[in-house]
């Protein structure tokens, strides 16, 4: 059994400049919001901290809380009819999960959610969020914005993700995944595992490994553990 570490931290009267009240604040649910409104949330954030494999939920728990990841890795996953697990999506820095329970007034987490590294995240809770939005109209407007465009960002990627075969899908994550490009040759690292990556790409492990042997048989990269040295973007992007 993996051990799971927790450290709670309470943040009343952060300081104006730290790095974590930054970071919060920058966060569109968190922008539009007046600074004294802002102010008075924060007291009630805290920061936690969980092991690599620590679980923070387990799905049908009671959701009093939604997540923004400071560090790490945060993977959300629920099980299927057939006892296989679908990992629904990875969470990384900057980024909150949990949140969709709140707006649909739901009492219960759909997925699960576990630490794939050792991560640290801000814990917010559901009421103390969904009070102020009702005591402030200007900001539930603004919050209407944000979250409208970042709606329209993400049904772009579910589309991409269910309209493009497997090897489109798999050479469009390898593009947004360069670290490094030089003319029409590129280096890639991949930050996940590879079953986390085929899950993501709606793909089986095995045919994720067959589209990288076929790639590198055909001359367009060569794999080398989790990075990729791909030796013609343009034959790449084709299938992008």
């Amino acid at each position: 059994m993996i051990e799971q570490s927790i450290e709670v931290l309470d943040l009343p009267g952060m300081e104006q400049d730290t790095n974590q009240r930054e970071t919060i604040r920058r966060h569109y649910l968190f922008s539009g919001l007046e600074e004294s409104v802002f102010d008075g949330l924060i007291t009630r954030i805290a920061v936690e901290t969980f092991d690599k494999g620590a679980t923070l939920f387990h799905r049908g728990d009671e959701a009093k809380n939604f997540y923004l990841v400071e560090s790490g890795q945060i993977e959300l996953s629920l099980i299927s009819a057939d006892g296989q697990k679908k990992v629904v999506e990875v969470v990384s820095h900057d980024r909150t999960f949990a949140e969709a329970v709140l707006f649909m007034r739901e009492t219960k987490y759909p997925v699960s959610a576990e630490a794939l590294s050792n991560s640290t995240v801000f814990r917010i809770p559901n009421q103390s969020y969904f009070d102020l939005l009702c005591d402030d109209p200007d900001a539930c407007m603004r919050l209407l914005s944000d979250v409208s465009r970042h709606l329209h960002a993400r049904v772009r990627e579910i589309e991409r993700l269910t309209i493009q075969n497997a090897r489109s899908r798999l050479s469009s994550y390898l593009i947004d995944h360069i670290v490094e490009s030089d003319d029409d040759e590129a280096t890639v690292r991949l930050d996940l595992p590879r079953h986390i990556i085929a899950s993501r790409l709606s793909i089986t492990p095995e045919t994720l490994s067959r589209l990288f042997r076929v790639m590198s048989d055909d001359g367009i990269m060569t794999v080398d553990d989790r990075l990729i040295f791909v030796h013609s973007l343009a034959r790449l992007r084709p299938y992008d």
